[in-house]
Formats: C-alpha cells, sequence, structure tokens
C-alpha cells in the first residue's frame, strides 16, 4: 500500500477535539454496536439450536423405526436386519403408554409417559444412564418392577428412591361394564435429570416385559429406537433402513420428527440476522455524513493534492481508506465485545430461563468462527460502500474554483 495513501487516510482520523472528533467516535461505535450485536444474538440462536438437538438426542434415538398399520410383532427381525447396517450403534424396542401418574398419601398427581425399554440396550440408544441422579442404573436393569422417573416429575410428585409410583392408564380392557381403565403399581429405582423439561418432567422408563404385562400389549411393541455413530449418517441410514423393511414400516429420523422447531429457529436466526445488520447500515450513514463533512472542510488541501499531481483515483483510494478503516476498527472492538458477553455468558450462565418454556434452564451461547467472519464482512462491505459516495465527490473537486473561493 502506499505510504502516502495511508498517512493521508490516518491523519485526517485523529482525534482534533470538537465536532469532527465527536462524529468520529460516533461512526465508531454504530460499527462496534451493529458488530458485537450480530455476533451475540447469532452465538444465542446457534447455542439454542445445538442445546435443544443435544437435549433432545440425550433421552431420544436419532431414528425411529414404527409399523405403519397393525401391530409390530416381528420386531425380532426387523431389529436384527438394522442392526447390520454400517453406522448403526444400537437398536432397542420400546414401548409407548400415556399414563396419569399417582403418589404418596395425598395421591398427588401428573401427567407421564412411560416407555417401555430394555435396560441392558438403552445405553446403547439414548444418553439417560448416564444422567442418573439418584439411584444407580445397574440396580434399574435387576428389578424388573423398578422405574427410573424425571427429576421434576419426582418432586411434582414428592418421591423419591424407594417409594411406590402409581399409573393409569387410557389403554382399558373391555369389561361388561364398559372399559376400564389400566393400572399399575411400580417403584422408583432411579431419578434422572437430562436437562429438558419436556423429559424431565414427565418421561418414565420401565422394562419392557413389566410394561407388556401391565397394559396389554402382548408380543408387540410400540416401535424400534435405532442410534447411528455420526448425525451425519442418519439420512443414509434412513434411506437403507426403508430399502430394507420395505413400505410395512415408517421410518423417520430425529430431524423429520422436530422439523417445524428446527425450521422456527433456523427462520428466526436469518431475520434476527437481517434486522441486526440494519444497525450497521445506520452505522454506515454516520460514516458516509463524516466523510462528506470530511470533504467539505478539506477541500482546499484536496485541490492542492489535485494541483501537484493527485489523480481521481488517488483521492477516491484515501476517502475510501478512511471508511474502512473506521469500519475495520469497529468490527475489531465489535468482535471483541461479542466474542467476549458470548464466552463468559455461556461460561457463568448469566442469563437464566424457566425451563417449562424454553425447554433449557440457561440461555446459552455457542461461538461459531463462520458467524464471526460473516459479521465481520457484513460490516467491512458495509462501510466500503458507505465511502462511495463521498470520495467521487472529493474526486470531483475542482482546484479552480477552490483555490480562489480561497483567495477571495
Amino acid at each position: 500500500m502506499n505510504p502516502l495513501l495511508l498517512w493521508l487516510a490516518v491523519r485526517s482520523l485523529k482525534p482534533k477535539g470538537g465536532y469532527h472528533s465527536f462524529a468520529v467516535l460516533i461512526a465508531v461505535l454504530g460499527v462496534v454496536v451493529g458488530v458485537a450485536a450480530l455476533i451475540i444474538v447469532n452465538s444465542v440462536m446457534t447455542g439454542f439450536q445445538d442445546a435443544i438437538k443435544k437435549r433432545l438426542l440425550s433421552a431420544n434415538a436419532d431414528i425411529i423405526v414404527m409399523k405403519r398399520s397393525g401391530p409390530f410383532v416381528r420386531y425380532d427381525y426387523a431389529q436384527h436386519v438394522i442392526s447390520k447396517i454400517k453406522g448403526v450403534v444400537g437398536v432397542e424396542p420400546f414401548i409407548y403408554v400415556p399414563a396419569m401418574a399417582t403418589a404418596g398419601q395425598a395421591q398427588t398427581a401428573a401427567s407421564a409417559s412411560i416407555r417401555g425399554c430394555v435396560p441392558a440396550l438403552e445405553p446403547k440408544v439414548t444418553s439417560i444412564p448416564r444422567h442418573m441422579v439418584v439411584g444407580d442404573w445397574k440396580l434399574f436393569e435387576s428389578s424388573p418392577k423398578g422405574v427410573v422417573i424425571g427429576r421434576i416429575l419426582a418432586d411434582t410428585l414428592g418421591i423419591t428412591v424407594g417409594d411406590e409410583i402409581t399409573f393409569i392408564s387410557p389403554y382399558g380392557r373391555k369389561t361388561p361394564f364398559g372399559v376400564i381403565p389400566r393400572t399399575a403399581k411400580f417403584t422408583v429405582v432411579g431419578i434422572f435429570e437430562v436437562g429438558m423439561y419436556q423429559f424431565d418432567s414427565s418421561l418414565v422408563l420401565a422394562h419392557l416385559d413389566a410394561v407388556r404385562k401391565a397394559f396389554g400389549f402382548g408380543d408387540s411393541v410400540t416401535g424400534l429406537m435405532v442410534k447411528v455413530r455420526d448425525l451425519n449418517l442418519v439420512k443414509p441410514v434412513e434411506r437403507q433402513i426403508e430399502a430394507v423393511l420395505g413400505p410395512a414400516y415408517s421410518v423417520q429420523d430425529w430431524i423429520s420428527l422436530n422439523k417445524s422447531l428446527f425450521s422456527a429457529l433456523k427462520l428466526e436466526k436469518l431475520a434476527m440476522f437481517l434486522i441486526l445488520t440494519l444497525i450497521v447500515v445506520v452505522a454506515s450513514f454516520n460514516i458516509s455524513s463524516l466523510l462528506m463533512m470530511t470533504v467539505s472542510s478539506k477541500s482546499r488541501d484536496i485541490a492542492i493534492l489535485k494541483t501537484v499531481g493527485a489523480e481521481n483515483g488517488f483521492i477516491v483510494k484515501v476517502f475510501v481508506l478512511q471508511g474502512l478503516l473506521i469500519g475495520a476498527i469497529g468490527t475489531i472492538l465489535g468482535e471483541a465485545i461479542g466474542i467476549a458477553v458470548s464466552v463468559f455468558g455461556e461460561k457463568f450462565k448469566l442469563i437464566p430461563l424457566p425451563p417449562d418454556v424454553y425447554y433449557i434452564d440457561h440461555l446459552p451461547f455457542q461461538l461459531h468462527l463462520a458467524d464471526c467472519v460473516v459479521a465481520a464482512v457484513a460490516a467491512l462491505i458495509i462501510s466500503g460502500i458507505a465511502t462511495v459516495y463521498p470520495a467521487l465527490r472529493a474526486a470531483k473537486t475542482e482546484p479552480v474554483k477552490v483555490l480562489r473561493m480561497g483567495e477571495s
């Protein structure tokens, strides 16, 4: 870069006191606020998506396989076939039963979702065994009438390990007097907490055979839960399962099961990015007005430069460089503030959230390099565009007219 070009651009930005210095400060702060806001909001939206994804998959499988019609009886064959597919690390049959849970002398009630599982296979499919806060998973494996429940559900019912819990299911049995709801009693042998209200407040794990007997499922199951080695393999594995089992089975991955949620989050992130970019656009108006003021106040200096041989292109470059320097300083400071807020916000969990509304207990921050780069590039491009008109006006300065006006 031409040293003279850089010297002229920096010289006009040095603090001189008065309105000019204030205008430079406002222009820089506008870019700082815009870039910092972009990074912080993007990190929050990305963190929220990642947190929801992590917690969803902690208690759910990557892929769910179900029968399209009729009872899912021959699940042993499907389980064997799916387990042979490359990338699959775990397959587990499950039974889902909605129920009302009651416990204690006061008979406190809460809605619950019972999932019949195979305790030995559960660690290969979900991470619930690793999220036990009271009790032991080994004890659950050896307790056919034992259940593991979410922490919030346990607090709601006022029970702990060793207490009895009763479930009332709408899957009733027919009698001469009508359909009578089925009831079943289990003993709590463990309490888990995955950090997502949806599961911690209602999910109950019980032995598959115990759920069958209690609620009359016979030899059938609701479906199969499938875990893959890498989330990038979900779609290929899903297609292979469909090809192997045929159209009689419904195969859905975690993305399609939660499509509306993640589509809404993705759209919200894009909308917030576009809205916050307007802050940088507004800051660019400050840059443009500052340069226009500089062109007006430095018209004599511009005229002198042109009389000693400075070409229009050189003058344009001086003012474009000034605007880019303002944008660069604001971008660097904004990036530093945005990254610092994101790092400390996640480390110290500065903003708590009600988990029953937002699924998670604090506002998550997740920095991605791509978000930081996009924010910086957007700020620099907008700053550069803001310099075009003032730079062209400076290049059109007529030395003869300006110098004559100065003499008069």
